[in-house]
């Protein structure tokens, strides 16, 4: 039984790159509200003084903030270099932007919702969802499309192996769809999914 039985709840998740952002972009424009936990989260690091003030604890402010703005790319540099502390930060986000989705499901009044959770499986999460679908493209394309966002090759890999194998995702989702196509390709994978689940 998923937690929102009177709702149509959806978990999105894939690997980094696999066109999440653009599959939730798609899903609300055919009337699903979307919740991005991404987002989320960079909103607790950049607007949640709690959260702000043990970052900077733990990695010291000059590192941390750039013109009193938190540096988030200098702060992908120390998590995806040290599995450490990236554990560290993950045990102070996850559950406040657990608990941000949740509340912000549970007082919608939209029937059909949409969850970006890029760990979705990493975190036991599948029970809250009516469905999961997973984006999959391949190990080669992730690194291409890291390194077009201007990462180096060690880079790249360092953020691919910081999730789990995409093999490992896409045996433990309901539906599987395809990011490595073309955006009218991604739609139509969503149109499908939609007419079959989309809640009255």
């Amino acid at each position: 039984m998923h937690q929102f039985a009177d709702k149509v709840v959806v978990g999105l998740t894939g690997g980094i790159t696999s066109g999440k952002s653009e599959t939730l972009r798609i899903f609300q424009e055919l009337g699903w509200e979307v919740i991005s936990t991404d987002q989320i989260a960079s909103d607790h690091l950049s607007k949640n003084q709690q959260v702000m003030d043990q970052v900077a604890g733990r990695w010291g402010s000059k590192i941390i903030f750039s013109r009193g703005i938190v540096d988030k790319k200098k702060i992908a540099e120390i998590i995806f270099n040290n599995p450490r502390e990236r554990i560290w930060l993950e045990s102070l986000l996850h559950p406040l932007v657990r608990d941000s989705w949740v509340k912000f499901i549970e007082c919608s009044n939209a029937p059909n919702l949409v969850v970006e959770l890029p760990l979705l499986f990493e975190n036991n999460l599948a029970s809250y969802f009516f469905k999961t679908i997973c984006l999959h493209i391949p190990l080669n394309l992730q690194v291409s499309r890291l390194q077009n966002r201007g990462h180096s090759l060690t880079e790249a890999q360092a953020r691919i192996d910081s999730q789990m194998p995409s093999s490992e995702k896409l045996a433990q989702a309901n539906y599987i769809f395809l990011g490595s196509g073309s955006v009218f390709f991604l739609r139509s994978q969503v149109k499908n999914f939609t007419h079959n689940f989309l809640k009255k």
